[in-house]
């Protein structure tokens, strides 16, 4: 991966959960630590992912979710883009590579990809926050009414 994707994947609410104490901490195959870190690591090529189970990383992350109702969703979403990142770059590992697959997009072309989907999901979060956030018409405000229309009578003055 490049180091441009790096930079675009990341996820400051993780680590703030990580710095709660909230965060989800993985226990896989000589690995102990939170899921952030672990990605990071095999970002950078210092973990052997073909050691790490992704059965035991779905089945943490799954009992992770079930007993963190009160989890914020955002959080949760990006430990299951988080953890679906790592299965990825595992399969990539195992699976030999064909001649056939150049007509698929590069690992890269598809991590800029959703980083790019990445970035418009947190501008659009940004902007609803924004708009939530703007005085809204008719809250708190108490208007008079429909104004009624001007009637206006013509008498003559002289009659003849």
């Amino acid at each position: 991966m490049s180091a441009d994707f790096q930079e675009k994947l990341d996820f400051e609410a993780v680590k703030d959960a990580a710095e709660e104490g909230t965060a989800l901490i993985l226990d896989i195959d000589g690995f102990e630590g939170p899921l952030h870190l672990l990605l990071e690591l095999a970002r950078m090529q210092k973990v052997d992912l073909t050691r790490i189970s992704i059965l035991e990383l779905a089945d943490q992350y799954v009992t992770f979710i079930k007993t963190a109702r009160d989890l914020r969703i955002e959080l949760a979403a990006d430990y299951l883009v988080m953890a679906s990142w790592l299965a990825y770059l595992k399969s990539r590992l195992i699976l030999p590579r064909e001649e056939a697959q150049e007509q698929l997009p590069e690992a890269e072309e598809m991590a800029a990809h959703l980083a790019f989907r990445l970035q418009r999901l947190e501008a659009m979060r940004l902007a609803a926050d924004g708009l939530f956030k703007l005085k809204q018409v008719g809250q708190n405000v108490f208007v008079r009414g429909m104004p009624e229309g001007l009637r206006s009578r013509t008498s003559p003055l002289y009659q003849a």
